[in-house]
């Protein structure tokens, strides 16, 4: 393809480009509130933990991979901010992921001539429904780092051709050198620079080995022998047939992202898959043979086979299938292959409404519909992130003196309070959910990774309050933690709510019995509660003794009365939230319970008192109240009696 004149608005494109990298950052500009989770503390902050920049290039040794550039840019960013700062870190691959997008417009233009072609590929490949992962969660900067160094190499070289400049051929030399070092996919660097070189310069009786882009298969090729040399931790096996077809699901469904939500398919469609990616491939070679850039649909087409092609033969489907962020790459030709309807279009220049309306339309119907699924998981990472940032906050808090107990903590969850049905998801190939804790690693590193002390923590899972999630750490009775509690601080998570209760606070077990200022069916007595009172609500914090082995479920209720003694606002629940069952409870327990009273806005001036008392969870009878040996009536202690102006 020829360049246009330099007559055409720079100033329009340097707008264009600013405005895409602004979109790109905007649609995920709330991951700078995200922690660090998944593999982040373990899988790479506690590996490269004293270890220099040269080791990282010299050996990968207890990491499955050799990608020394990314190592030593996270340990770059760890001694600018002076510590994990996980804003920092998070601000840093929205810069790459905005810059991306940016250059990804720029080629396009460079490659189309149309300026509306180059706002479809980068809004596409902003808004790839598979790329949250790569943009908003740290472990997976390799692969905004690598496509950096990937598009800089290009724009680079393009120059270099232009001006037949060695400071730029030298300059796209090290960013080659630096996109092996980030990735596996850095050896694809040197197959995009031919086929854009081919694309630009097509070549006519010039000799292929005068090709100037030849050089760039040197350093690929001695880093080719370089990786199988440095010692790694993990090996990868020899493809299979069934594994390269299962593999090619994933791919194929990037492939035809915007039209699956049309399709509603489910995983078993693998079938329909193939067809419409073939339907499509089909299509998109039509309509570039009608533009006249057939060489650029090759382009696009090779380069989502080149970037595809080592995770579609090395790894394991399961891995392939649950780590969208290996789609990050070759969605840029995805972009390129459906910008292709827009060169086809030969808009009659006096139309001005439909040379602007035409490509508006479609652009926006390429990149609207991903965005509920991306924002939905962008809401799990939130919700992750919240975990997170609670374990950090929970190791500062919890007596420095005692083990750290975490119960419960989330491995995976696909669900929660705000989406008790996960994701609606036009991708079938591509999990919902979240990981927060894989099975390797230390739960130890999330505390000290998000903000809290580097203090010995264990995490286990208590089967007892039947979670109802993927939890982490091996199973521990109920009963095996009630006779740690006094030396330990126990933290159990509660996914519906969203934060960790204090169980060691909350229950104290076999303590001297004290003197009850009320009993109830001589199974537990109330032995003190404190009352904070605001303008919104009442908190009760209620003190109870055991008195006899557990035999009922039972509910405490706190009622507030007017001077009518008409019940005006209440709260029922079991003693802690339910979080010290009552089949564990043994004489001279302290249970702490709390209950929160939302208060009608404003309440009414006049005289009020406040209740407590329990009931048995399954009839509903009131458990008889007494105070000393006099009967309490209604069966309920009065905690507080006050007036309202």
């Amino acid at each position: 393809m020829n360049e246009v004149n330099g007559r055409h608005p720079q100033t329009l494109n340097r707008l264009s480009i600013l405005l895409v990298f602004v979109l790109a950052v905007g649609l995920y500009g709330r991951a700078l509130q995200f922690g660090f989770f998944n593999d982040d503390p373990t899988g790479h902050f506690n590996w490269m933990a004293g270890q220099s920049y040269w080791r990282f290039f010299s050996s990968s040794a207890g990491y499955g991979y050799y990608r020394p550039v990314v190592f030593a840019s996270l340990k770059l960013l760890h001694d600018i901010f002076g510590g994990y700062f996980a804003p920092g870190f998070h601000a840093f691959l929205l810069f790459l992921h905005g810059t991306n997008v940016a250059m990804v417009w720029l080629l396009a233009w460079h490659l189309g001539q149309r300026r509306d072609f180059a706002w479809l590929a980068a809004l596409a490949f902003a808004a790839m429904p598979f790329s949250y992962e790569a943009v908003a969660y740290v472990a997976s900067l390799t692969h905004p780092l690598v496509t950096f160094w990937l598009l800089l190499t290009l724009l680079l070289y393009r120059q270099a051709r232009l001006k037949n400049n060695i400071g730029y051929f030298a300059a796209a030399f090290l960013t080659l050198f630096l996109g092996l070092f980030s990735h596996e996919n850095g050896l694809f660097i040197s197959l995009a620079l031919a086929g854009m070189d081919w694309l630009l310069w097509p070549p006519h009786k010039q000799d292929w080995w005068k090709r100037p882009f030849l050089p760039y298969f040197i350093p690929a090729t001695l880093y080719f022998i370089l990786w199988f040399t440095i010692p790694k931790a993990g090996e990868q096996s020899l493809p299979t047939i069934s594994r390269l077809i299962a593999n090619l699901i994933p791919t194929l469904q990037t492939l035809v992202y915007p039209i699956l939500p049309l399709f509603q398919l489910d995983a078993g469609d693998t079938i329909l898959l193939f067809v419409a990616s073939a339907a499509f491939t089909l299509v998109t070679y039509l309509l570039a043979r009608k533009a006249q850039s057939v060489s650029l649909w090759l382009f696009a087409l090779g380069w989502i086979v080149c970037s595809a092609a080592p995770s579609i033969l090395v790894l394991n489907s399961d891995y392939l299938y649950g780590s969208p962020r290996l789609h990050y790459l070759p969605s840029i030709g995805v972009a390129l292959l459906w910008g292709l309807p827009l060169l086809a279009i030969k808009f009659n220049q006096k139309v001005v409404v439909l040379r602007i309306l035409i490509p508006i339309v479609y652009l926006l119907a390429v990149a609207l519909p991903p965005l509920p699924f991306i924002n939905c998981q962008m809401d799990f990472y939130a919700r992750t992130s919240q975990i997170v940032h609670q374990m950090g906050q929970v190791g500062v808090t919890a007596p420095p003196e005692r083990e750290l107990i975490f119960a419960n903590l989330p491995y995976f969850f696909s669900s929660y309070d705000k989406h008790p049905d996960g994701c609606p998801n036009p991708y079938p190939w591509t999990p919902v959910g979240a990981v927060v804790i894989p099975p390797y690693a230390q739960a130890r590193d999330f505390v000290r990774f998000n903000g809290g002390p580097d203090r010995p923590v264990t995490a286990v899972t208590i089967p007892d309050y039947t979670p109802g999630w993927n939890t982490y750490g091996p199973d521990r009775s109920l009963a095996e933690i009630r006779e740690e509690l006094p030396d330990t601080a126990v933290y159990v998570f509660n996914l519906s709510d969203g934060d960790f209760f204090d169980l060691t606070n909350a229950w104290q077990p076999d303590a001297a019995i004290s003197q009850p200022e009320a009993t109830f069916g001589n199974e537990i007595s109330l032995i003190g509660a404190q009352v904070n009172r605001t303008a919104d609500e009442i908190e009760v914090v209620a003190d109870w003794q055991v008195l006899k082995e557990g035999e009922r479920p039972l509910t405490v209720f706190v009622h507030l009365y007017d001077s009518t003694d008409a019940l005006v606002a209440q709260h029922d629940g079991p003693p802690a939230q339910g979080f010290v069952p009552w089949p564990f409870w043994q004489p001279g327990d302290i249970i702490i319970d709390r209950h929160a009273i939302p208060l009608p806005a404003p309440l009414a001036s006049g005289n009020y008192q406040l209740a407590v008392g329990m009931y048995d969870s399954n009839s509903g009878e009131r458990l008889a109240g007494m105070t000393g040996s006099a009967p309490l009536p209604d069966n309920i202690y009065v905690l507080e009696q006050f007036t309202t102006p």
